[in-house]
């Protein structure tokens, strides 16, 4: 055994004069007005950041730097100033992109070592449950697209939706998408490549567009938006398949376009129903879910398990399979009770029922027997008898 140390004493005072700098580099930070301060630090962050985060990033600062005006960076760093930042966001923004602003507000006092001061009172708002999704009935789908096909106006949110409702590809997924991305000259090979504006590296993925079957008007859509593309001067396969419009009349296809809201809202409202424009990715997975086999409908999804899956399956349009469900479900409740002759034999018969109703729907049987658990949770309040 030594003492003596692995490294030299040249290398621990270059550590140290390296901290020394970043120190003093903090200390500068803290007493440059926010917007510069803001500016300075995303700059020093963006070779770790993706472009979208980048962006994300240069609007919550451009928010804060509205409402805090030209303070020293360092003047934030007081419990009481955030909280107040809070309650007057909250009056026309939601929780979710408050905390996003308050987080970015914590990783700038962080850069001075000023957080500490703030961290034990501070509270992310609480975030409102939402719905893991829907789906819509065959009747809500054909209204929906009968009342968009009859406005030229909302031709973008008409094909962008018909797209989504037919190839599971988020909102963000279809505005992100680029000419060459698209294949829809060949019926066989046509495609969609979703790589850009991903949730995770997982859902990087081609689409199949069919050209017949329950899912077939993808194809027609997007055969429909790249025309348009066209014709508002897309011409280059790295041009978008959604150009961004500059103003009325004018757009720049080499930025890619947002979902059209307006279009969107006015659309369902004239179709009587209420659906937010990710429902359309759960409503493609609802259907695919119904006809195609759980690896096919994986790999379309972008899901990274099969229980991640499943989650839908637990409240999608399947009566047939929800019957054969019911009736396992009473018969096993019913032997709960002292077991009789014949109780048995009722059993065998309901999970037989399950089996063929499974093979018919070209549901696999661990699928069903998944459902069937997560069934009686709900029955029993979350909690599943234990069978001995």
């Amino acid at each position: 055994m030594t003492d003596q140390l692995l490294f030299s004493g040249k290398q621990l005072e270059s550590i140290k004069a390296k901290r020394s700098e970043e120190l003093n580099d903090c200390g500068m930070l803290a007493k440059m007005p926010l917007p510069e301060a803001g500016m300075a630090w995303r700059e020093s962050r963006r070779p770790f950041l993706g472009p979208r985060t980048q962006k994300d990033y240069e609007g919550y600062l451009g928010t804060i730097v509205k409402f805090f005006g030209n303070v020293s960076l360092e003047k934030l760093a007081d419990p009481d100033l955030i909280r107040l930042y809070q309650m007057e966001r909250n009056k026309t923004a939601g929780a979710s992109i408050i905390n996003h602003e308050c987080s970015t507000i914590q990783q700038l006092l962080k850069r001075i070592r000023r957080w500490n001061d703030v961290k034990d009172f501070y509270e992310p708002l609480p975030l409102p449950r939402e719905s893991p999704g829907r789906a819509m009935t065959p009747e809500e789908e054909r209204r929906l697209f009968e009342a968009g096909a009859l406005n030229p106006n909302w031709a973008v949110a008409y094909w962008a939706a018909m797209l989504a409702a037919n190839t599971a590809a988020g909102p963000a997924e279809i505005c992100g998408l680029r000419l060459a991305d698209v294949s829809t000259s060949n019926p066989e090979t046509a495609r969609i490549h979703v790589h850009e504006h991903v949730k995770n590296v997982n859902r990087a993925r081609e689409i199949p567009l069919l050209s017949e079957g329950l899912l077939s008007r993808g194809l027609t859509a997007a055969k429909a938006l790249v025309e348009r593309a066209q014709q508002l001067g897309a011409t280059q396969p790295e041009h978008f398949l959604i150009p961004f419009r500059v103003s009325t009349g004018t757009f720049d296809p080499t930025r890619h376009g947002f979902w059209p809201r307006t279009a969107w809202r006015e659309m369902c409202a004239a179709a009587g129903i209420k659906l937010r424009p990710y429902d359309l990715r759960h409503h493609a997975l609802t259907k695919m879910c119904e006809v195609l086999p759980e690896h096919m409908v994986l790999k379309i999804a972008g899901h990274v398990s099969p229980r991640m899956l499943r989650r839908i399956y637990s409240h999608v349009r399947l009566p047939e399979l929800r019957a054969a469900m019911n009736a396992v479900s009473r018969s096993g409740r019913e032997n709960q009770l002292p077991e009789r002759p014949g109780k048995r034999g009722k059993q065998k018969q309901a999970m037989q029922v399950v089996v063929a109703t499974a093979d018919r729907l070209k549901v696999p049987l661990s699928t069903a027997m998944e459902l069937l658990k997560e069934y009686e949770q709900a029955l029993h309040g979350g909690k599943v008898k234990n069978e001995s």
